[in-house]
């Protein structure tokens, strides 16, 4: 009877020893083939965070100055600025700094006729605008140097006297314009006038 029991008993723990290094093997394959997939948080270190961009004034800009000169002595016979052609500039870089030029030819060719006599002006320039924009609230700004190469021709014929004022050589001037469509700054003789497209 004795042995019986320990047979049985035997049986038992050799029983439960198998049905636990069963569900143990089974329970460490399941777990060696689970992948865990971690779930993004909102701002954690190697996270790609898209920056919002603000659109720029000066970025692709494009206008033309409208150029007006008084050439020779304009006290002696009272003429007033005439516009003597245009000079198209662009912004032609994609980034800060917004660098802007552009070039054109002035020509200008008039005779005023009075009773005193008449005043003729014979003008060419090469002209070229180089500088920046500068983004600024509520609109950019023009920084710029512009540089006129040429020559002129000044004829003054009066009661017999006939006078020739030839010049030639460069003038430059620097000035600052905000990009508002017709603002203007000017000099002594001279004055550029901003046209901006109105799309």
């Amino acid at each position: 009877m004795n042995i019986k029991i320990s047979t049985i008993k035997f049986s038992l723990i050799f029983l439960t020893w198998i049905v636990v290094s069963t569900v143990a093997c089974s329970l460490s394959d399941n777990l060696a083939s689970t992948q865990v997939t971690p779930t993004p948080t909102s701002g954690a270190p190697g996270s790609i965070i898209n920056p919002t961009s603000s659109i720029s004034t000066c970025n692709g800009l494009s206008g033309e100055f409208e150029v007006k000169v008084l050439v020779g002595p304009a006290e002696a016979v009272g003429l007033e600025p005439f516009s003597v052609g245009t000079i198209p500039f662009s912004v032609v870089t994609g980034e800060v700094p917004y660098i802007v030029e552009g070039s054109g030819q002035l020509v200008y060719q008039d005779m005023l006729v009075k009773e005193w006599g008449s005043y003729s002006v014979d003008l060419v320039m090469e002209t070229t605008v180089t500088g920046e924009c500068v983004d600024l609230d509520p609109t950019g700004r023009l920084d710029l140097s512009v540089e006129m190469t040429g020559e002129q021709m000044v004829e003054v014929i009066s009661e017999g006297f006939t006078g020739e004022y030839p010049w030639a050589g460069t003038y430059s001037s620097e000035f600052s314009l905000q990009l508002i469509d017709g603002i203007s700054t000017g000099g002594e003789g001279w004055e550029f006038i901003l046209h901006l497209p109105t799309n």
